[in-house]
């Protein structure tokens, strides 16, 4: 059995209502606590959770106090709310609460990220220009400039101080390398324009994604949906060097950070898969 970030978006119903087998539920939970964007949305879910059984257990209480007052005379009598319809009503507000909307995207320097809404504060906290750490896992959140916006599809000029690898996930949280270390981890560049090398990385993730020593990730130059027939995670390129490699590349690094491997995706696929297998 595979889990991978596909599977669990389209297990979130039967997640929560506990109906997973024992061993589905063991897997997916180990899925989650390795994968930064199941966790931040699983976490979502669970804060709504107790909002939601709040406001029903005020409308359950309100319908009690209804019923009792049945003695009185009709004229006085308000409408009691049935199990029927409180039922009815938590399934709406569930279902509108699931309810995907327009999701807002906030321009970096480097590429669009999109936002969902309850990941937007309400108000911008204040900026630590003291404290490296917080500016590194910050979400990029300044305007392009027009004199500094990108070709598509173009990498920007590199120089001395730019990041070897610092990437943005579809939910616009920065990663850095630190992010990935104790696992092996399989960096690909997508190129549009050879299709081979995308799914030589996605034959890799099903084979061996479910390993929890192994991450994988593709990487785009600027802001795209997911390739089609792909469940690899995805992230975008915020200016990084992503060590040279090109489209169509890819990196094998170890649980330190260090290089072991790299090459094409494409002519260079079965010392990677044989590199991966041997590990």
């Amino acid at each position: 059995m595979t889990v991978d970030c596909q599977w669990i978006h389209k297990n979130l119903e039967t997640l929560f209502c506990g109906t997973l087998s024992p061993e589905e539920n063991r897997i997916a939970r180990a899925h989650i606590e390795s994968c930064g964007s199941c966790d931040k949305e699983v976490a979502a879910l669970n804060a709504i959770d107790p909002l939601v059984k709040g406001y029903f257990q005020t409308e359950l209480n309100r319908a009690l106090r209804v019923s009792a007052a049945r003695s009185r005379p009709l004229w006085r009598r308000r409408p009691a709310l049935t199990s029927t319809f409180v039922l009815a009503a938590s399934i709406l507000l569930a279902v509108a609460l699931r309810t995907p909307h327009q999701n807002p995207v906030i321009y970096s320097t480097s590429v669009a990220q999109e936002v969902t809404p309850s990941q937007v504060p309400e108000s911008a906290p204040p900026v630590k220009t003291n404290d490296t750490a917080d500016i590194e896992r910050a979400k990029p959140v300044e305007s392009v400039p027009a004199d500094r916006a990108q070709t598509a599809g173009v990498r920007p000029l590199t120089d001395n101080n730019t990041p070897e690898f610092l990437v943005s996930d579809p939910a616009g949280y920065s990663r850095t390398l630190s992010d990935y270390r104790g696992h092996v981890l399989v960096i690909g560049l997508l190129n549009s324009g050879q299709p081979d090398s995308t799914s030589n990385l996605e034959r890799l993730y099903e084979a061996l994604g479910s390993n929890s020593k192994f991450r994988f990730l593709g990487v785009a130059d600027v802001h795209q949906a997911k390739p089609a027939n792909t469940t690899f995670p995805i992230a975008y390129n915020q200016g990084s060097k992503l060590f040279e490699a090109g489209p169509g590349d890819f990196v094998l690094l170890d649980e330190a950070g260090k290089i072991r491997l790299r090459g094409s995706l494409v002519k260079d696929f079965e010392s990677l898969r044989k590199m991966l297998q041997g590990n």
